[in-house]
């Protein structure tokens, strides 16, 4: 879930995006990155890709990359916007660039249409994480 235009401080915000996430994938992010920059108050939002991850890639649990059709996805689903003063019970749907309401059955739909995603550590991937998360609060916490 994410928070709709004006739920932000104005804080930089970091988002480590994985190339081979299928529950959030980067065409998902980059849609809502449009949206959240076209508002009036953009938050200055900076995206680092790691083209060969898979979702939970910092998890050392799962040592080599493998499906999970267990796994509840919401990867047919449109991203959720959380409200910034509304409930929590009013989110709304990003859907083309804009919004429409929250459907609860729209949404089940959307999650039982297509369950499963791959998961996969990558050391290598991880360090680069820690390393561009460090360079990140560096360049954007120091006075």
């Amino acid at each position: 879930m994410i928070a709709e235009p004006g739920a932000y401080t104005g804080a930089p915000i970091l988002m480590l995006l994985g190339g081979k996430d299928e529950n959030l994938p980067v065409t998902k992010i980059e849609q809502y990155l449009a949206y959240a920059r076209a508002s009036s108050a953009p938050a200055p939002i900076e995206t680092v890709v790691y083209p060969g991850a898979y979702h939970a890639w910092t998890a050392p649990d799962v040592t080599r990359a493998r499906f999970f059709p267990e796994l509840a996805s919401t990867k047919k689903c449109p991203l959720i916007l959380l409200r910034p003063k509304a409930s929590v019970n009013a989110p709304t749907f990003l859907v083309d660039g804009g919004t429409k309401p929250f459907d609860p059955t729209t949404f089940a739909a959307c999650i039982a249409a297509a369950p499963g995603y791959s998961v996969g550590f990558d050391a290598a991937v991880r360090a680069q994480t820690l390393a561009d998360t460090v360079r990140f609060l560096q360049q954007n916490l120091r006075p």
